[in-house]
């Protein structure tokens, strides 16, 4: 089953095969932090979530985490590119500009 990185019900990035791989995908993207237990948890209002994802999809994607370009003339950045890298744990998905 498919897994992608959420926020507010919304998928914000590529399916991935694996739960594990968005993880990896998202600490090498640092986003992620530790718990007042020490324990690892997604920064932000990250989750992760099974997803649909055509065979195509799983196929050919990168291991890195990006997000689709925001849809929205208020938050478009207007680069033409299709994809944007994940904000660092910093920032949120709204507040980063180019």
């Amino acid at each position: 089953m498919p897994y992608a990185l959420f926020e507010n019900d919304e998928q914000l990035t590529r399916p991935f095969r694996t739960e594990r791989e968005v993880w990896d995908a998202a600490e090498q993207a640092d986003l992620i932090t530790l718990d007042t237990h020490g324990k690892k948890i997604l920064d932000n209002n990250f989750v992760i979530k099974p997803c649909e994802a055509t065979p195509e999809e799983l196929a050919g994607a990168s291991p890195a985490i990006a997000l689709p370009e925001a849809k929205d003339a208020s938050s478009s950045r207007g680069n033409g590119s299709d994809e944007q890298p994940l904000p660092s744990p910093r920032k949120t998905t709204r507040e980063t500009s180019s």
